[in-house]
Parts: structure tokens; sequence; C-alpha cells
């Protein structure tokens, strides 16, 4: 099976070569792996530091597409680019930060090759960087036992990084239009909404099949308290799931606390000058008090995970 993998470049000259290093050390023949990078407009020496791996390594893949945009399109743009420049009928996307695992490819193609039912797969992922962790935590996994309905309705209240595992059929993108070029900064959970929302299971594999960094990102940094836009999109993408599911007093209290949550985060931002420190993060935190819904379902998750890890050892 050929399959396209799609890296997402930004300004990411200190850690592309570790990107692209990884995807040519795959335990999967490179010979099957079409390799597809697009650049957002980079304004370090990005490009060229790319330009040079590819003179030494383009050989070793079934094919080369290197797409450098002019103007920048934000992650979601950019995700869509790469993803219909694919060719392949299997996608796995990277970001120009993040690194694939050896098994990587293998894995996932072997999973899907198992379950010809399934058209999207999340795996687990190993932090590094800033935190070091392996997630899916344990109490997350209890969502891939839903079915796509339950999976659509849990993703219009709650969410978790899988974004950098995921693993996803060509064909699945195309029926559902890609991802939402409305929400510029967000390309993860427009997408996951639209393929639950068709009728299609997110699938899991339990496997560690990328290395994730944790690091300054669109929704994390050391210093940012919180980023604006991306908290924007992320209001005005609840807004548009406002389905009947939230007719009902409990879903729209859900919703409404989730609202909340993002609208007390832009408040915190404005006022300390969206500087993250021990102010900012306290306030933070004491803001759960004011969402029993989201407190109660983190301190469930968080015995749940104690109690999980003391099993496994």
């Amino acid at each position: 099976m050929d399959v396209s993998v799609t890296v997402i470049s930004y300004n990411s000259a200190n850690t592309i070569i570790e990107t692209l290093d990884s995807i040519l050390a795959q335990s999967y023949d490179t010979r099957k792996i079409e390799l597809i990078i697009s650049d957002d407009a980079s304004t370090d020496n990005c490009v060229d530091i790319i330009n040079t791996w590819l003179l030494q390594h383009q050989n070793a893949f079934l094919k080369v597409n290197f797409i450098q945009n002019e103007i920048n399109k934000g992650v979601t743009g950019n995700c869509n680019i790469a993803w219909r420049a694919a060719t392949c009928d299997w996608i796995k996307p990277i970001a120009g930060d993040d690194m694939l695992k050896s098994n990587c490819i293998s894995d996932n193609v072997d999973y899907v090759e198992s379950y010809p039912e399934c058209k999207i797969v999340f795996s687990k992922m190993q932090w590094f960087g800033n935190s070091q962790q392996i997630t899916p935590s344990p109490y997350n996994l209890k969502f891939f036992e839903r079915d796509s309905k339950e999976q659509n309705r849990w993703f219009m209240v709650f969410s978790f990084n899988i974004a950098p595992s995921a693993f996803m059929n060509k064909a699945l993108l195309s029926e559902v239009g890609y991802t939402d070029n409305k929400f510029k900064g967000i390309e993860d959970l427009p997408l996951w909404l639209k393929v639950t929302k068709a009728g299609y299971k997110l699938h899991f594999l339990d496997k560690v099949t990328v290395k994730y960094r944790a690091s300054e990102s669109i929704s994390m940094s050391k210093h940012r308290y919180v980023n604006f836009k991306f908290l924007k999109d992320l209001i005005a993408l609840n807004k548009s799931q406002a389905q009947p599911f939230f007719k009902s007093p409990v879903g729209e209290f859900i919703r409404h606390e989730q609202l909340l949550l993002f609208k007390l985060q832009l408040l915190i931002g404005n006022v300390s000058g969206n500087k993250k420190n021990s102010y900012t993060i306290f306030l933070g935190r004491a803001t759960w008090v004011l969402r029993p819904v989201h407190l109660t379902r983190q301190v469930k998750m968080r015995l749940y995970d104690t109690i999980s890890s003391k099993i496994d050892k």
C-alpha cells in the first residue's frame, strides 16, 4: 500500500530536519511513501533547509512534492493544501516540529488492512520537550468505544489532543470536504465533527506511533496566556454546533459552560496583557469553580487515570 505523508511547516527551521529524518527512518518501505511538504510562507530559512535535505534524500521516496505557499494560509488552509495534493489512498499528516516513530506507517497500514471498515484511526503519542507523557489518557480511551453518533455528540462538548496521531483515508477527506477553512487556526476539531457527523467512527490503535513536541504552539506557550485568534475560533465553532442536541436544558447548560470558559480566558488574557504568570495561572484554575460539569469530569478523569496506572504497574 502506498501512503502519503504530509508535512505541514511554518518557521520550522529548528525542527524540520528531525521531522523529515523520522519519515526517512520508517520501517515501512519509503519507496511506497509519497512525501508532501507544504510550507506556509515561512519567514525563517525553513525552505532552504528543506531544499537541501531533499537534494540528498528525495530519491528514497515514491515521489516528492514540495509546495511553497507565497501567502500564509494559516494552519487549516495549509493542511487542506497538502491533503488535496496527496495522490495515495491513505494520508499520514505530521507537523514540522513533531516526529514519527519508526513503526508509525507500518502499524497504521496493518491496522487499516485488518479493519476494512476503518477510514480514520488514531493512536498513542509520546510527548517530549516541555512535557513528558503519553496520551490519550486511559480515561479518554473510553471515547473510542462509542459509535460515530455518540462521538460526534461528545466532541460538541469535550475534546482532547489526538490530531498528531491521525491516519486518514483520502476518499473520506474528499467526501466531507476536508477541514473547515472558516476556522483558520483549528484544523482538527472541525474535521472530527464533520467525519463523525457523516457516520464514520474514529478508530484507535493501541500503540505509540508519534512523538509530539510540547513547546510553543497555537494552543500552548511558555509566555503567552492565550492565543486570542484560536479562542475566538473555538467560540465560533461552539456556536456553529448548537444543534437540536443542545435544545435540552442540560445540553444548553453544558454548551454555555464551555462558552463561559473561553470568554473567561479571553478576559484574563486582556486584563493581564496576555502574559502567563502565577497570577493568570491562578485565575485560570479558579474558573473551574464556575464550570461544575467540566470540573467533575476532570476529577473523574484523574481518579480513573491514577487507578489505571496503579493496575498497570
